[in-house]
Formats: C-alpha cells, structure tokens, sequence
C-alpha cells in the first residue's frame, strides 16, 4: 500500500523503520494522547515486526502504515485501521513525531490519505476513530474534515494521574463522496441594459 499525498506518503512499514518508529513510539509529546504508554526499543522492534508480518497475511485485517515525508520518505508517524465486518473500520494510533515539518499539515493530509485509503481502496461504508477529550488540536482537525462527533467512551484510560474521556468521531462514505465532488457552478444572469426612465427614477 503507497498513497502519496502533498505532504507526506501513506505507506506499509518496513524494517528499515525501526530507527525511527522507535524514537516516535517511544516519545512521551508523541504518544500523550495515545491509551498505549511510551514503547523502549525493544517493544518498538516487536511492535514494527508484527506490523510488517500482519502485511503479508491473507485475509488481511489490519493495516499498520507508516506516515513518511513526502521529499525523503523518512518515517514521521503511523496510524493503525482494524477491519470491522465487511463495511466498518476502526482507525486509531495515530501519531506524529511533534518535531516533525510542517506538522498540522502533515496531519490534515495523513488524514485524508487514511481516509482515501479506506474508502477507495478498501471499498469501506465508514470508519471511526477516537480522541483523547482535552486533545483540541485532534478535536478540530477531525471536524475540519468533515467527520461527525458521535459520543463520548468515559474514563477510557488512566495517565497523568487521573482518568480521561475519549470522543467518538465517524465518517461515513456518502459525505467523503460530497466533499471530494467540485462545488456547482453558480449561473450569472446574463446583464440587461436598463430602460433610461430605470436609470432615472429606480
């Protein structure tokens, strides 16, 4: 799987990764958001070599895809799509390394390639996702996009101390379908000269 977008690239992760997948996974900024804890190195290796053996399964389940830099390929995040059925997907671990190029960017245009891959090339009705109640930055992109908030799973997961809320958010084809289309082209009426007494009395 290999989705360029204007950013970055959607693409399978690979061993030549782990580097890098290892100091993303293994960043607290990065993975604060995440119910999953910071991984060490090792956990990381593991964590890459069951992504790049679940690519090689049939029938395939689960797609771990690795966000790479658009110019060098270099690993910058990765995002995990669990299949649900025939029609429904669940997306989540979405991350980005926080020091990476033109991170809002990188994420809006992530996200669009993560929905691309599962509405066209996956054939999928909707997917969900997930985020962490105080992530606003998450919370924004997710509507900007056009998802809908559909509720809230409480106290999903325990760090910093204390419980945390996550918001439920879906996106179904029939609006991915509407938002890809052109906007219709509004018709100008044709100009009409005015009657000299319009011009003088109107």
């Amino acid at each position: 799987m290999h989705r360029p977008g204007r950013f970055v690239v959607l693409r399978e992760l690979a061993p030549a990764d782990l580097d890098q997948a290892a100091e993303i996974w293994g960043d607290p900024d990065a993975t604060r958001y995440l119910t999953a804890d910071p991984m060490d190195r090792q956990r990381a290796a593991e964590a890459l070599s069951h992504a790049v053996r679940s690519a090689a399964s049939s029938p395939r389940r689960t797609y771990h895809l690795g966000i790479a830099q658009h110019d060098d390929d270099t690993l910058i995040g990765s995002v995990a799509v669990n299949l649900e059925g025939k029609s429904s997907a669940y997306v989540h671990s979405f991350v980005l390394h926080p020091r990476a190029r033109n991170l809002a960017l990188a994420g809006a245009d992530a996200a669009q390639l993560t929905a691309a891959f599962c509405f066209e090339q996956l054939g999928l009705h909707r997917f969900w996702c997930m985020c962490r109640e105080d992530n606003t930055r998450a919370r924004r992109l997710y509507l900007a996009l056009g998802m809908q908030q559909q509720g809230l799973f409480r106290e999903v997961d325990f760090k910093e101390g204390r419980w945390h809320n996550h918001l439920i958010f879906d996106w179904l084809a029939p609006h991915w379908e509407a938002r890809r289309k052109p906007p219709p082209q509004r018709r100008v009426p044709d100009r009409v000269t005015p009657h000299v007494n319009e011009v003088l009395y109107s």
